[in-house]
């Protein structure tokens, strides 16, 4: 069903629960859930996911971020943040690409990132 390369981009590394809240800023690598809720600034190397009763008033930096719950601050994904439909998010984005689905929310500032290199955007 699944080959090795799938199996492991799927496991999460880092989980934090429901019941846990963290004060401060933190970083990482590795598939992180979330499902607490943060006051600080989350600076992580690959994707994270937020779980629907998720609560964060951070500034987030990360490849890929998946929203079902709710982010106060700005965002910075190198790759996607897909807004889910229970997902809102207030602030301003810095993406590559932008999901939102029906459902979804976000209230802030998009700026797109470019993978062209700028000689070929002025031509």
């Amino acid at each position: 069903m699944f080959n090795e390369k799938e199996k492991v981009s799927n496991k999460i590394e880092t989980l934090i629960g429901e019941q846990c809240a963290i004060v401060g800023n933190f970083k990482g690598s590795g598939l992180l859930k979330l499902d607490g809720s943060v006051d600080g600034d989350i600076n992580w190397v690959d994707d994270i996911m937020f779980g629907i009763a998720s609560y964060c008033k951070s500034n987030i930096s990360c490849k890929n971020a998946y929203v079902s719950g709710k982010i106060d601050g700005n965002v910075i994904c190198e790759d996607t943040l897909t807004i889910e439909s229970s997902g809102k998010v207030t602030g301003d984005i810095t993406v590559k690409n932008i999901i939102i689905k029906e459902g979804g929310s976000f209230d802030g500032k998009c700026t797109m990132l470019t993978t062209k290199p700028a000689t070929e955007i002025l031509e």
